[in-house]
């Protein structure tokens, strides 16, 4: 077979696998729309009912963030310790411990 053949026969099928594709997609949504799971369809409505009742809810709160600009607040020092790299593990895992430069650890 030529190349001409195999690049028409590899179009057709990307074409092919592309329209099938799009039916599925177009079909299982039409069909979803049909069926009209009513449990679900109020489930889901409860669920986003409960969703906007929290939200509204939480855009009411107010934050005070004076604290963090008060005089104290801003004159805290930190008083942690520094943490010093070590070196993890060591160079030859089955070596001996006793034996060699990971003795020193």
């Amino acid at each position: 077979m030529g190349k001409t053949a195999t690049n028409i026969i590899v179009v057709l099928g990307l074409i092919t696998v592309a329209f099938a594709g799009y039916y599925m997609y177009t079909s299982s949504g039409a069909a979803m729309l049909q069926l009209g799971n009513a449990p679900i369809d109020q489930s889901m409505l409860n669920n986003t009912k409960i969703f906007i009742q929290h939200r509204q809810t939480l855009s009411q709160v107010q934050m005070d963030i004076s604290l963090f600009e008060d005089e104290r607040f801003l004159s805290l020092r930190d008083f942690s310790t520094p943490i010093v790299e070590r070196p993890i593990g060591r160079p030859d895992p089955f070596a001996d411990p006793a034996i060699g430069p990971a003795a020193n650890f």
